[in-house]
């Protein structure tokens, strides 16, 4: 069977998609204003998760409406880290929205559970790998300066593993996925991958960990860093993609 380079799959519509992964904030554009943060929405098998807010609750909401998304729609969020670039428009988007479900770390300071009850949300505490909807989930808590959750998307083609920050390590973040749900390989990596500050050895050493750990594709965004993009973009080829607020992924 024929696998069709990750750049046409983002592109193209003459299928009917699987998965759709809409990028609402990112330090880079692809049509949007660009921001520290990340924020992204993810539209599987007609179910949708919001998985984090960006940081400017403004340029947040902003995006959204250019983007056509109407918050009262989006049923449910899932917030990967307690760092405001991730975090940062919930408040905001709750305000205007009829979100019914906000999933949280159950690390998290006890405000933003007080805070999303107060704007008549339900906060689900997370610590565990858990299912968000059929084929969606979280990996649950895993440990890392601060502690993350990521997300799992089980397509018929393979795992997608979807990275807020990635502080835990990337590595230990695909391991635990490949364990909890059973696979030896990614389909399509995409998320902040926390380089930004890392040297050529020690970017060079990731990229071949996500090689040996079966990363098919990737899509690096957000915190990643200039160095680790060129590096992984020679690694991967018409495997790699850019990110950037705006840009929408399909999966056939």
């Amino acid at each position: 069977m024929r696998v069709l380079p990750l750049c046409l799959l983002a592109v193209s519509t003459a299928f009917a998609a699987e998965l759709e992964i809409q990028i609402i904030y990112d330090n880079t554009s692809a049509g949007l204003p660009a921001d520290w943060g990340f924020s992204a929405l993810v539209t599987f098998r007609g179910e949708q998760v919001l998985f984090d807010t960006g940081t400017r609750p403004e340029l947040f909401v902003s995006n959204l409406q250019k983007l056509r998304i109407e918050p009262e729609k989006i049923p449910r969020v899932v917030i990967s880290h307690e760092h405001r670039d991730h975090g940062g428009g919930l408040y905001e988007l709750l305000k205007s929205a009829r979100i019914r479900l906000v999933y949280l770390l159950n690390n998290f300071s006890l405000e933003p559970f007080r805070t999303i009850e107060d704007l008549r949300a339900k906060v689900v505490p997370v610590s565990a790998a858990r299912q968000i909807v059929p084929g969606i989930y979280s990996t649950g808590l895993i440990e890392g300066s601060p502690p993350e959750q990521s997300l799992l998307i089980e397509t018929s083609k393979g795992l997608v593993v979807l990275t807020g920050c990635s502080h835990p390590g990337i590595g230990r973040i695909l391991r635990t996925a490949q364990r909890q749900r059973g696979k030896s390989s990614v389909r399509l990596l995409l998320g902040g991958l926390h380089m930004y500050t890392w040297g050529a050895d020690q970017i060079g050493e990731a990229v071949q960990e996500l090689k040996k750990l079966g990363v098919e594709s990737i899509v690096p965004a957000h915190c990643t860093g200039d160095p680790a993009k060129a590096a992984l973009k020679l690694a991967y080829g018409s495997r790699f993609d850019t990110a950037g607020a705006g840009k929408l992924i399909h999966l056939d």
